[in-house]
């Protein structure tokens, strides 16, 4: 019945995307280097290629890619262990993600209302889903309704109002995003795998204290949940960011999540009871081709069963560098240490390098090759169900993005 299930929403999503693929569409480039939170990459979404430019009372907004890659690794083929994420499967062509996005904006100079929903099928689909998502057991295509949530602008406290979200978003923490076209790089940090939230549900308010500051705080139900309670009792947000452009592209911030399992991703089976995580990251224009990012997240969880405290540490440094109009050159460099094994399974640490390029071969398309090179402390890299492991790993990767 589960795979029934499971072919039939495959269907109506492969329905959906040709459907919204028939009529002609505006074209947009793919986001250079992505905003930190999916919260603020919604407002992203804006420059993805609409299917039609809508009149000014309606206040639809349709858009959605596709995204897909095929990874290669000197340690196994198939499923891997611990890194590289999402793209983890060896010697694979994967269909990471088909996305459709429906949005109402709020208008940020009144009182205004609105929505933001997604749905999210893939390969990705599968990795992310959490605690009320759709349950898929096809590790290489699921579906579920990653963001759902009600928005209000209230013209209230300052000059800019403030911004209420209810529901399921993207989180705010990380300047990576789960959505392709946020991103610049086919495969994640560590970070963002191992000690960040995912799209969580709960409730957040940001005050736009003045024209550089805002100021966030919000109640969760746990790290990346569909409308159920992860832990026993909730989890809590808050953020202060400042920002350096009128485009809002530019930024410092610093974030604490703090509570039950605030932070999903764990490899012990029975996780901590009180999670907290610290995080500051700072993006900012080097030149006016080059664009850098550094991130540092520290993070603790107590009362680990058979490890007591746990705790983590990462820091990175993300370039993108734009050679032409239709060729760009990226770098990340991360250092991610387990102490206690409790994020990645193994008491460790890891550095990873990952040089990539981001061709765009038109306003709706672009291709991402990259290659990645892992190091850890311990034999950790190979094949997910193999005692043989290596304790370096190199895996070419190439990743090719449409919008719509």
């Amino acid at each position: 019945m589960r795979a029934a299930n499971e072919r039939a929403a495959t269907r109506l999503l492969a329905a959906l995307l040709l459907a919204l693929c028939l009529p002609s569409a505006r074209g947009a480039e793919t986001i250079e280097l992505s905003n930190s939170s999916d919260d603020d990459a919604i407002a992203e979404l804006d420059e993805l290629p609409k299917l039609s430019s809508p009149a000014p009372q309606q206040r639809l907004r349709l858009s959605g890619w596709a995204d897909m890659g095929y990874t290669a690794a000197t340690s196994a083929t198939g499923p891997l262990a611990v890194a590289p994420q999402m793209n983890h499967f060896g010697d694979e062509f994967l269909l990471n993600q088909l996305a459709i996005t429906a949005e109402r904006p709020v208008d940020p100079d009144e009182l205004s209302f609105g929505y933001y929903t997604q749905l999210f099928g893939g390969a990705d689909a599968y990795d992310l889903q959490g605690p009320g998502d759709i349950q898929s057991v096809n590790d290489h295509f699921g579906f579920t309704i990653r963001q759902a949530n009600l928005r209000a602008h209230l013209p209230v406290f300052t000059a800019r109002g403030m911004d209420v979200v209810v529901g399921r978003q993207g989180s705010l923490m990380g300047y990576e995003s789960y959505m392709a076209p946020m991103r610049t790089l086919y495969s994640v940090s560590y970070q963002w795998w191992y000690a960040e939230d995912g799209a969580d549900t709960g409730t957040w308010a940001t005050v736009h204290a003045t024209d550089e500051w805002d100021l966030t705080g919000g109640v969760t139900f746990g790290s990346n949940t569909f409308f159920e309670l992860r832990g026993t009792a909730p989890c809590y947000i808050v953020q202060a960011r400042q920002w350096f452009d009128r485009q809002r592209s530019l930024y410092q911030c610093a974030t604490l999540v703090i509570g039950d399992q605030s932070i999903g991703k764990t490899s012990v089976i029975e996780p901590g009871k009180l999670t907290t995580v610290c995080e500051y990251r700072i993006q900012f224009a080097a030149t006016e081709r080059w664009t850098q990012v550094f991130q540092a997240n520290g993070g603790w969880d107590s009362q680990v069963k058979y490890i007591g405290f746990g705790q983590w540490y990462g820091v990175l440094e993300a370039s993108i560098v734009k050679l032409t109009d239709e060729l760009d050159a990226q770098l990340r460099l991360e250092w991610f240490d387990d102490a206690n094994g409790v994020r990645t399974g193994f008491a460790t640490d890891y550095v990873s390098m990952t040089p990539g390029f981001i061709v765009h071969l038109g306003p709706q398309m672009s291709v991402r090759p990259e290659f990645r090179a892992d190091f850890a402390g311990r034999r950790v890299f190979g094949r997910f169900e193999s005692l043989s492991r290596q304790r370096s790993q190199f895996t070419p990767a190439v990743e090719c993005v449409f919008t719509f």
